[in-house]
């Protein structure tokens, strides 16, 4: 499976916690090794075609599109700020 990453989920990613930047890496790698792995909370997001968000830590999520084998990250952060 490919992952692509965009500008703005980057910029996302580097203001998070360090802590958390981590452990965004160990689900990224999940992710990557089999998508529907239940340790990723794997949700995906109601009026979206083909849009999921992940857990990263409790309080925080990833969002991303799944198409054809290829998953593109957007966006990253807290969950009571992401979904906006």
């Amino acid at each position: 499976m490919q992952v692509f990453r965009t500008r703005k989920f980057l910029d996302m990613l580097e203001h998070l916690p360090s802590s958390v930047q981590s452990i965004y890496h160990v689900q990224e790698a999940i992710l990557q090794a089999n998508p529907r792995d239940s340790r990723l909370h794997l949700k995906k997001l109601q009026g979206m075609n083909n849009t999921y968000s992940f857990r990263i830590a409790r309080s925080y999520r990833a969002l991303f599109i799944w198409e054809n084998n290829t998953v593109w990250l957007f966006a990253v952060g807290n969950r009571k700020d992401i979904y906006r």
